[in-house]
């Protein structure tokens, strides 16, 4: 055995740590996609116009896809989409849209116990049954109308 095998033999962790090194460097020159991402933004409300007040939008792009976007609600019911930070934009694409966690949350008598009332209809968690669809980049400027819960 030549030295500089048995030296690397006794220390595997060093190929591993250099290994690992080479794949952050690619990964950093190549910018992970981050430069096709575009800016989508828009409000979530009812047929009534109010606002629903907190909760994510969230992108599916279907079952072949790396990496999704999703973007918080703000109380007036505005969210800018992120994929890889909030607010970085989100790749092209024919995107189902799904609303999660849109709760009204009130505090019980208890400060340890909350009750939670869901925001939007059951239908809009799941992005297979919320009929919402958008297409990026075509459609940056995102107006999404919910129902509330029955």
């Amino acid at each position: 055995m030549t030295k500089s095998f048995q030296r690397n033999a006794r220390r595997p962790w060093r190929a591993v740590l250099t290994s690992s090194a080479a794949l952050l460097a690619v990964l950093a020159l190549a910018g992970c996609g981050r430069r096709d991402l575009h800016r989508v933004a828009g409000v979530v409300h009812y047929a009534d116009g109010q606002p629903v007040t907190s909760g994510r939008v969230v992108l599916d792009y279907g079952p072949q896809a790396v990496h999704g976007g999703w973007g918080y609600i703000g109380a007036d019911g505005t969210f800018t989409l992120g994929s890889f930070a909030p607010d970085d934009g989100v790749r092209a694409g024919t995107v189902r849209v799904a609303i999660v966690n849109a709760v009204a949350v009130t505090p019980g008598r208890d400060p340890s116990i909350v009750t939670t009332k869901p925001l939007v209809h059951s239908r809009f968690e799941n992005p297979a049954t919320s009929g919402l669809s958008f297409e990026i980049p075509r459609q940056t400027k995102w107006e999404i109308i919910v129902e509330r819960p029955k």
